[in-house]
């Protein structure tokens, strides 16, 4: 094989398809320590002494808080600040009260803080001393008085020192007696003002140039329970009085960024405002399943949705327009977008409650985009019902989910060619399932797809946002953080080069010299068993009608091979009993490629079957809510290859039948678009990934030529297909040269977009 291959473009005359304005923008979950601990300023962990077990067990008010002499320090509930923030400490000094912070509160020399608390002293006022310390010694150092009698709001200034990491101290001098809660430490602004956004982070945001912004959720918004659903009002206003909530992905949810500082964000960033309402019902992974809100208090909730379009639009002369303007913002927010439910269950209730909440955004906002829901995956039965209800309502636009292997997303670069007209479709929620190049490059071919489909594809974006490092419930992210870093990903970089360089007008393409790469079963394979969280005996083994020995998989999920089968036809039947644990089992079938049969899957509520290929992977049918394994309870199992197909039997029933996608992936993906540029002339965004280890040099021909033209050219590449891991940063970075405009150059395993322009 040569060095590299050359392959043509020949971009088409543009055909008045206009490229769709808001497509790339970002969505914001509260898990992973995203918002608390991430974005959110504030340095103190647990600053209300709010924590409780229902966040997480083993978490109480003093979680995160420690003293020098514990018995001087008192969790108390009478006469709080507010009903809101009901926990607060009695403090008897002499004693030091210490916060560990997010991994400690780093400090660079001459930066500002800005520390407040509510405090309550007795009849005479008290003198604190506070200070950010470390084992070197003290970073910065303050002193605050506390006025006699009822609760007093306090704050002083603390400039840093030293550059270091340390915790907050909180002395309280002997023969005192001092109420202590909210206490708030942020670092400040030019003008002394304390930030609401942590600066590297909320820069990573802007630096990516959103068209728009989703908010609270995901799960977050329709929550595990009705009492745990996501209500805007109770996030705006003075931060101790907001209403603090078990978080959906187990920790706890203080809303220091709430719907006020959600609308805040959108402005520093110039994003359009995106919010996600709950849809009557709660998330159906609550035990016991979905919940709606009782008829009678529809009413009061549909409301509160119509109130929202209200704070963020309406004039001050509204009531709920007054209340953003008392806030400090006269001017509207200019919402335009209202999603309505999160991957929801398709369920009668659903429908009913959805409907009704639906009717009166259109019936009062016409100007307002509603967008449904279909599910979490990008197909399945809530996701068949989920488009049907939309067709039926003639909603403007529904939310598709797809978290996929990166195989998937090359096979699906043309998905959206195949939509019939109705709704359009906002890609709330996808990624390649894993941080490597590999996955990066699949979501830019998939992406290309989305932007060359504009009549039917009108919003994405990448999920989930961010996450800490050491702190995640999720992977893989587009932005991973530390106390001092910020570690963006592959991800994050082919998001910045479609966002950063837009083109307004499509032009259709023709590659010369490329062929979709085929997609076949594996020659050879083997069978596995394998029980993460459980001890499974297996017994009547037959292996494509042979007896095997009886095996035990134990809860370590180390597997135990059965012997080698033929991917394209093999049977396997067994009898599992599960001796002990919480979980079910897995039955693998093949080789470089592979299907896992779970039985028992996700909390033991399910069954699936999952692909995997290139070590990354994918549901490939289901889950399909099932009772679960049951400890001494045996289940018999039996699944048949034939081919592309694929069964599954449980107990006799026939629970998985399907054929396996072997439709080609598409490597080399390649789309153009063009503008106007500042001097009235027109310049060509071309985008072009190469997921192959064969460079391309690619000759391009426009239908429209320039004359003479150069090429701005940002390429990602110069990384191993699965190099790249959570919580480091990505293993290469854009680099930008400048070329001949009509020759491009694709590296093995790149992303590559360039602005072609006339030279002048």
């Amino acid at each position: 094989m040569t060095a590299h291959e050359r392959i043509t473009i020949d971009v088409g005359a543009q055909q008045g398809v206009e490229v769709a304005p808001d497509l790339w923008g970002l969505f914001i979950e509260d898990l992973n320590d995203a918002l608390d601990g991430g974005l959110n300023a504030e340095c103190l962990r647990n600053g209300d002494f709010e924590f409780n077990a229902a966040d997480r067990d083993g978490w109480d008010a003093l979680t995160a808080w420690s003293a020098d002499v514990a018995d001087r320090v008192e969790v108390r509930t009478d006469a709080p600040i507010h009903p809101n923030n009901a926990h607060y400490l009695r403090l008897t000094g002499p004693v030091t009260l210490v916060n560990e912070g997010w991994d400690g509160t780093g400090t660079t020399e001459g930066q500002g803080f800005l520390l407040s608390f509510f405090a309550r002293a007795g009849a005479e006022p008290a003198r604190l001393t506070v200070t950010i310390g470390s084992n070197g010694g003290n970073l910065a150092r303050a002193q605050v008085m506390v006025p006699s009698g009822g609760w007093h709001r306090c704050e002083t200034p603390l400039t840093a020192v030293a550059d270091g990491r340390g915790r907050l101290h909180i002395e309280i001098p002997a023969g005192l007696v001092v109420d202590l809660d909210h206490v708030s430490l942020r670092p400040t602004g030019p003008g002394g003002e304390p930030l609401t956004f942590r600066p590297d982070l909320l820069q990573a945001l802007k630096d990516l140039a959103p068209s728009f912004i989703r908010f609270p959720g995901g799960c977050v918004a329709h929550g595990l329970g009705l009492d745990n659903i996501y209500h805007w009002k109770t996030t705006i206003g003075p931060r101790h009085e907001r209403a603090q909530i078990p978080n959906s992905w187990g920790y706890h949810q203080s809303r220091q960024i709430g719907y006020l500082e959600y609308f805040e964000l959108c402005q520093a960033t110039g994003a359009t405002p995106l919010p996600v309402v709950a849809a009557g019902v709660c998330c159906q992974n609550y035990p016991g399943g979905a919940q709606a809100i009782d008829d009678d208090a529809m009413d009061a909730y549909i409301q509160d949705v119509l109130d929202l379009i209200e704070f963020a639009n309406g004039s001050p002369d509204t009531p709920w327009g007054a209340r953003r303007a008392a806030l400090g913002h006269p001017e509207p927010f200019r919402l335009r977008y209202l999603g309505l439910g999160n991957e929801d269950e398709i369920t009668d209730d659903f429908r009913d409650r959805y409907a009704r909440i639906e009717d009166a955004v259109r019936g009062r906002h016409p100007e307002i985009c509603v967008i449904g829901t279909v599910g979490p995956q990008p197909f399945g039965p809530d996701f068949e019902a989920g488009w049907a209800l939309a067709r039926a309502r003639g909603t403007a636009m529904v939310d598709e989910h797809g978290y996929r292997n990166p195989r998937w997303f090359h096979q699906n670069v043309d998905r959206y060619l195949a939509y019939e007209p109705g709704p359009q479709v906002y890609l709330g929620e996808y990624a390649a399932r894993s941080n490597t190049m590999r996955s990066a490059l699949a979501e830019a071919a998939y992406m290309i797809g989305l932007e060359r489909n504009p009549a039917v594809v009108r919003l994405a974006s990448y999920a989930p946002l961010l996450a800490r490092a050491g702190h995640a419930q999720w992977t893989p992210d587009l932005i991973y953080f530390t106390a001092t870093e910020v570690l963006p990903s592959a991800s994050y970089h082919v998001q910045g080069m479609f966002s950063r360089e837009r083109g307004t007008r499509l032009h259709p393409v023709t590659l010369g010299g490329v062929e979709p790469e085929p997609v076949t079963l594996p020659a050879t394979g083997s069978v596995r068993l394998m029980s993460q969280g459980a001890s499974v005996d297996y017994a009547d083994i037959v292996l494509d009608g042979v007896v095997r020995h009886p095996v035990t998989t134990d809860p370590s999920g180390e597997p135990v091979e059965l012997g080698g089968i033929d991917p394209a036809a093999a049977t396997l039947e067994l009898t599992a009993t599960r001796r002990a644990g919480d979980e079910g089992f897995v039955v693998e079938l093949g080789g470089d490629s592979y299907l896992q049969v779970h039985v028992g899957a996700w909390q033991n509520k399910s069954t699936l079957v999952i692909r995997g290929d290139d070590g990354i992977t994918n549901d490939d049918h289901g889950p399909l809510h099932w009772h679960g394994v049951r400890t001494g309870v045996p289940v018999r199992v039996k699944v048949r290859l034939d081919g592309a197909r694929v069964r599954a039997w449980i107990d006799g029933e026939l629970r998985h039948d399907y054929e396996q996608d072997l439709r080609p992936e598409h490597r080399v993906v390649v789309g153009a678009a063009s503008r106007t540029a500042a001097d009235g002339s027109t310049e060509y965004v071309i985008r072009a990934v190469n997921a192959h280890p064969t460079a391309r040099v690619a000759s391009i021909r426009l239908a429209e030529p320039l004359g003479p033209a150069v090429a701005t050219v940002t390429t990602l590449a110069g990384a191993g297909p699965d190099e790249g891991r959570p919580f480091t940063a990505s293993p290469v970075a854009p680099v930008i040269t400048t070329a001949a405009g009509d020759t491009l150059d694709l590296p093995p395993w790149s992303f590559v977009t360039a602005i072609i322009r006339r030279i002048p």
